[in-house]
């Protein structure tokens, strides 16, 4: 089965591989596209054995229950140290769902490539499974059949059963204590963008309207509502400084990598960042390198000395 993107505009009649996934909501926009060999490529663990017999018909006399209902046992433990997600993270996950007869309707694991959602949209009782775990475990959950969608073409509820890796957090930035409007801290440009640095940067190199920028970013509307992340991608994003948004190009410039700014862009000047609404943004971005664009386009990448690599 074919899972829809979980970060996406537009809600889309989830299939029995999604639900227990997925709300029917929107999630973060798909901004500009990664290029190629940003980042390497994730390779699952071995997938966890299949549970037995007795396991399809209902969780062990070890697993452990919550309040919910739902159940699970720990298959494989996590480093220690890591957090669980929060509702405004992207997780990227690997999952194997089964039904109690042990009909497999799901394995990502197989397909070698994870799923990627934010939290917020997913459905209720997977949030509540997702928010217990961190990543680098692996778990096997029982979901009772009323905290799982109909199926779809059944229209029947029916328990599942699912192993789940989850692969990696992407950890959304909150948006500025002031969204609406600058911090009062924020250096005003003369094109009206208002800019605050959060973290300095290294080196003597600054970022030019000629250079390619290496960048991770989040931005949100004015009302603070996020509408996209290159965290949400689980990589970063390359900009060309000369062709990109004027008003973006002035949040980045005189940047050094490594550092971090907030940046404010006003409605006049909100010239069609990609995938972006009208009226005014809010961005996080932190620089992360300074490259040739045509050249890191090629994959010759660093192609400039002083980059941060």
């Amino acid at each position: 089965m074919t899972t829809p993107s979980p970060i996406s505009v537009t809600p889309r009649l989830l299939q029995l591989a999604a639900l227990a996934l997925l709300a029917a909501g929107p999630g973060l926009a798909q901004g500009p596209q990664p290029m190629p060999g940003q980042a390497p490529p994730v390779h699952p663990a071995p997938a966890p054995p299949p549970p037995l017999t007795s396991e399809l018909k209902g969780p062990p006399a070890d697993a452990i229950r919550l309040p919910s209902g739902l159940a699970y046992k720990v298959l494989r433990t996590a480093p220690a140290g890591e957090l669980p997600p929060a509702d405004k993270d992207v997780i990227a996950i690997y999952v194997i769902g089964r039904s109690p007869s042990g009909e497999l309707f799901q394995d990502s694991f197989a397909q070698g490539k994870p799923q990627r959602m934010q939290v917020r949209h997913a459905f209720p009782a997977w949030r509540e499974a997702m928010k217990t775990m961190v990543a680098g475990e692996v778990r096997r959950w029982w979901f009772p059949a009323d905290s799982v969608p109909p199926n779809p073409k059944t229209g029947r509820r029916e328990p599942a059963i699912f192993d789940v890796e989850i692969v990696s957090v992407g950890r959304i930035p909150d948006p500025p204590r002031s969204v609406a409007v600058p911090d009062p801290k924020a250096k005003r440009l003369p094109s009206g963008v208002a800019v605050q640095s959060l973290a300095g940067g290294k080196g003597e190199r600054k970022l030019g309207r000629a250079d390619g920028a290496m960048v991770s970013f989040t931005f949100w509307k004015s009302d603070g509502q996020a509408v996209n992340s290159s965290i949400a991608e689980g990589r970063p994003t390359l900009f060309p400084m000369a062709k990109v948004m004027p008003g973006f190009a002035d949040c980045l410039d005189g940047m050094k990598p490594g550092e971090k700014r907030h940046c404010w862009i006003p409605a006049e000047r909100n010239e069609g960042f990609p995938n972006a609404p009208t009226g005014a943004l809010v961005f996080e971005v932190e620089l992360l390198e300074i490259l040739d664009f045509e050249q890191a386009l090629a994959g010759k990448v660093p192609a400039k000395p002083g980059s941060s690599s």
